[in-house]
């Protein structure tokens, strides 16, 4: 048996959404209901095409550990640090926009016109019918919750607005944020979006649109009324529009009070005395139209569905007799299938059909999030200047060094807890996850070579180190791997063989602030790897630069990194061009999630 399977749109949505709450969530004592992620940037090394970036690693385990033996440090995307995105299409005008059409099948797909705009006032709307597909030139104003037309002929419903916070966090040049509440949060922006939201029909029928207008049907349009009763009602003689002396010729059209008393009523006509020009109508009006009252007489247009409610009428091209235009009069509720039948009698006009377009589950405007395809995610982190303590290195991002990878880094294992005290590693929860992550091993060292209070043979940003301990090791053939039998050959390959059993690149190094002695200095250090169980350093071990025996410093104190350099899932790696940090500056990160 032959099958068609498909994701839907709703899948990624829904994976978005379930995203969105869990890094919303808040831990039990005993449970862990959360997500936490942390913002990582790492790699000090020149790209081998620098500027341009390498590609992104591949997903696999060894591209994972390397990207993780990179980071410097880490930021805590906090919990209103998310926002559901979709792409973004500006209002301009002269553009003919998509209009929003249940039986749409690609409505999202990015190749073609969309049915939805942000203005320049960050006001998004929603195109529920675009005029026959004419240029839009009236940008859509304010913040009804009714749909509403332009003097294009476009009608647009109002959504939501962006706020400035939002603008500032989530914008970009290719998508903007999208929000569905649940309850107001006092701002004007959110006051409106659930004034949407409480106001949308589920199974409305805001549209019907003609699909083919047919020809030669009759129509009266803004007659007076003369008299009334409860089941007729005589147009004025007095009025200069013209009505047919032909009897019976409005049978089966139908009568809508346009304006006056009674407006708003629609009847079908059962009856035409053209002497009297009287119109007998198949249902009492509940207000009695009067002399004030004007009409409009089209044919009839009858909404068939599982829904109730839906009330509309036709207007004509007067040239052709073709149904030009059918609007709304009520548009009501429940329907998830209907079709609109067009027609009048055998005296005058056939052919006329038209498509009925319902409203998406819950109405428009009901949740933004699905109505715009929001199945992405933009989170926005900030680094500025030195985060955490420097004196210490508690939670310490340095600022006077530079990054090439931005990375998502979810639940690591902690060394630290929410004020980077350590503590026994546990995974990361809202209870003791710090602000920032230290990601680099922090050493305290001492120069052996100080000339005029400046080090000698200092090491750099990018250099690669090992340690004296390690060579001797090597030298002496006790470090397990080293196979070499002769002597000459074990110390001339002792650097090489010390580098295989412990080594660390320098990724930021400055003066120790903590101390008089110009000797002492802070060195960070990221790539730091080991053989098997080998310490790769220790206090009193003698730093050795790559490709020299010359001793150049002694580490002091040494401090592993404040989560476990392997643990967590990284979700998102992006290998960027060169940022060099300073203490002045900030990097505003805005990331978006695919789901």
């Amino acid at each position: 048996m032959s099958t068609y399977k498909y994701p839907t749109k709703e899948l990624s949505i829904n994976n978005a959404k379930a995203f969105i709450n869990a890094v919303n969530s808040t831990d039990t004592s005993t449970v862990k209901k959360s997500v936490i992620i942390y913002a990582c940037i790492g790699n000090t090394d020149v790209w081998p095409d620098e500027p341009a970036p390498s590609f992104p690693p591949l997903n696999d385990q060894q591209k994972d550990y390397e990207v993780k033996r990179d980071f410097i440090g880490a930021r805590k995307v906090d919990t209103g640090s998310y926002s559901h995105v979709t792409l973004r299409y500006d209002w301009i005008s002269g553009t003919v926009y998509s209009m929003y059409k249940d039986t749409t099948t690609d409505i999202f797909d990015p190749n073609k016109p969309t049915f939805y705009v942000i203005t320049s006032q960050l006001n998004v709307y929603k195109c529920l019918n675009n005029n026959n597909a004419v240029a839009s030139t009236i940008k859509p104003t304010g913040f009804s919750t009714l749909p509403f037309t332009t003097s294009d002929g476009y009608v647009w419903k109002y959504l939501y607005t962006v706020s400035l916070g939002d603008y500032d966090k989530f914008m970009t040049v290719t998508h903007i944020p999208v929000k569905t509440i649940a309850a107001s949060d006092t701002s004007t922006e959110s006051d409106r979006l659930l004034a949407v939201q409480n106001a949308a029909v589920s199974g409305a029928i805001q549209v019907i649109v003609p699909n083919t207008s047919g020809v030669d049907y009759s129509q009266v349009l803004d007659a007076a009324v003369a008299t009334a009763t409860s089941t007729s009602l005589t147009v004025s003689s007095a009025s200069d529009i013209a009505i047919s002396s032909e009897a019976d010729v409005y049978n089966g059209s139908s009568l809508y009070i346009t304006t006056g008393t009674g407006a708003g009523q629609l009847r079908r006509i059962i009856d035409y005395v053209a002497t009297t020009r009287t119109l007998v109508v198949n249902a009492s009006f509940q207000t009695l139209p009067d002399t004030d009252s004007r009409i409009i007489i089209s044919p009839t247009v009858t909404i068939i569905g599982d829904g109730q409610g839906a009330q509309a009428y036709s207007k004509l091209n007067t040239v052709t007799g073709g149904i030009s235009e059918l609007s709304m009069i009520n548009v009501g509720s429940g329907y998830t299938a209907a079709k609109a039948l067009i027609t009048a009698n055998t005296l005058h006009g056939s052919g006329a059909t038209a498509n009925v377009i319902i409203s998406p589950a819950g109405g428009h405007g009901s949740d933004p999030v699905r109505e715009l395809g929001a199945d992405k995610i933009c989170l926005n982190v900030q680094f500025q200047g030195s985060e955490g303590v420097s004196a210490t290195g508690a939670g310490y991002v340095p600022s006077n060094t530079s990054f090439r990878t931005i990375s998502l880094l979810q639940d690591p294992i902690l060394k630290v807890d929410a004020e980077n005290v350590a503590m026994s590693e546990s995974v990361a929860n809202t209870s003791n996850s710090p602000a920032t992550l230290r990601l680099a091993t922090r050493a305290s060292i001492s120069y052996i070579s100080v000339d005029n209070d400046v080090p000698q043979n200092p090491v750099v940003a990018g250099d690669t180190i090992t340690n004296e301990r390690n060579r001797a090791r090597a030298s002496l053939g006790t470090l397990e791997f080293v196979t070499e039998l002769n002597e000459i050959q074990r110390e001339t390959d002792s650097m090489a063989n010390a580098l295989l059993g412990a080594n660390a690149a320098i990724a930021y190094i400055r003066d120790d602030e903590t101390k008089s002695d110009t000797s002492f200095y802070t060195a960070y250090l990221n790539r730091v790897q080991s053989y098997g169980a080998y310490i790769p350093f220790t206090k009193d071990d003698v730093i050795l630069k790559a490709g020299s025996t010359t001793p150049i410093a002694t580490v002091e104190d040494i401090q592993g990194p404040e989560a476990n350099t392997f643990s967590g899932e990284v979700i998102y790696t992006e290998n960027i061009s060169t940022v060099d940090r300073s203490p002045d500056q900030t990097e505003d990160i805005k990331i978006i999630l695919d789901f």
